[in-house]
């Protein structure tokens, strides 16, 4: 697999306790989530490359409880540059598992990388794709 040069993974980071000995902190890339809830939306701002390390942090955060019973739950993904298969399969499901409990699910914001992956693969058709959030939250009923 060939990582953009951008998105190696990063050393290992740590602190120093007080005998001196370096404890990891970061094992390489993650993701940051930022989290914006409505009354029946949530919005969560993906920053980071979306793919086989870190699709496990997304899923876990977008399978919280709190997260799979909001009605609308959009990613914006406007500050995502790379995703792959692992990301595309996350999204899949994530749209599927809300579909069958009567959930709206979108992605925002697409870059022009990750729109044309999305293309090349046809989901485009599938997974429904904005502009914007804020075109999200206009255009659908579920917020």
């Amino acid at each position: 697999m060939t990582v953009p040069p951008d998105r190696e993974a990063a050393e290992p980071q740590g602190t120093a306790p007080s005998d001196g000995t370096l404890l990891p902190t970061s094992t390489g890339p993650t993701l940051s989530l930022v989290s914006r809830r409505g009354a029946h939306h949530a919005v969560v701002v993906v920053e980071g490359p979306i793919d086989y390390h870190t699709t496990p942090q997304l899923l876990g955060h977008l399978t919280t409880k709190e997260m799979q019973e909001v009605p609308l739950l959009v990613l914006d993904l406007s500050k995502v540059d790379f995703c792959d298969s692992s990301a595309l399969g996350a999204f899949v499901d994530l749209h599927r598992r809300r579909t069958d409990a009567g959930r709206g699910f979108g992605l925002a914001g697409t870059q022009p990388e990750v729109h044309r992956i999305l293309e090349l693969t046809r989901l485009t058709t599938v997974l429904p794709l904005y502009a914007t959030t804020e075109q999200a939250l206009a255009e659908s009923p579920e917020a």
